[in-house]
């Protein structure tokens, strides 16, 4: 999403960064650079852009509008939020936000007693 360009963005335009994936503090630094980014993006949210993805059946280009694009970036972002607690659970650690790794939309489960 940040490295939107003349064209657009494009997402499978992504390589892997063993530096960040490795070493905690250039992944802090990287995360920084990634929140000073962000604030810099034009946040017009009808603002029209083409986006190149590949959705499984080869690269397509498809239009969207800024917030449409930040609605699928936060959706994503839960995904692995939710590979991260599924993790977590697995190893027996236990997170104080019980609704990490969880859309907003999913509904809680409520005891009964």
């Amino acid at each position: 999403i940040v490295n939107e360009d003349d064209t657009g963005v494009n997402l499978t335009n992504r390589t892997r960064n063993l530096e960040v994936e490795s070493c905690c503090s250039n992944a802090l630094s990287y995360f920084n650079e990634l929140i000073d980014k962000l604030k810099s993006l034009e946040k017009d949210e009808n603002r029209m852009l083409v986006v190149t993805d590949d959705l499984g059946s080869g690269i397509i280009k498809l239009n969207y509008t800024f917030g449409a694009l930040m609605a699928q970036a936060n959706s994503h972002t839960i995904h692995h939020y939710a590979i991260i607690n599924y993790i977590l659970d697995r190893l027996n650690v236990s997170l104080d936000d019980k609704r990490f790794g969880f859309n907003p939309t999913t509904p809680e489960v409520v005891k009964q007693d």
